[in-house]
């Protein structure tokens, strides 16, 4: 049995957003996946913690295109990555 210890993510939300600065949301996505979350967990723990520091339509807008990206290019096969698709506006 593993144990891994972390910072809660609204902590780090807070000095993000203090020192003016944002989440490459893919990136945690990805990283996530190493980890061994799945996109559900990945999506709960967002939805669970932006929306308190950001608030709910910088939540809403972040879920909104980490869905699309799960959809349209997370779920392809390796080499095969559309791109002709564009990321919701």
């Amino acid at each position: 049995m593993s144990s891994r210890l972390g910072v809660p993510l609204e902590f780090m939300l807070e000095i993000l957003k203090k020192n003016n600065m944002v989440v490459d949301w893919v990136k945690f996505y990805e990283d996530s996946k190493k980890m061994g979350w799945s996109y559900k967990t990945t999506r709960l723990r967002i939805d669970s913690s932006v929306g308190d520091i950001y608030g709910p339509e910088y939540k809403d807008e972040v879920l909104k295109r980490l869905d699309w990206y799960h959809e349209h290019i997370d779920r392809c096969p390796s080499g095969q990555r559309e791109r002709t698709v564009n990321p919701p506006v």
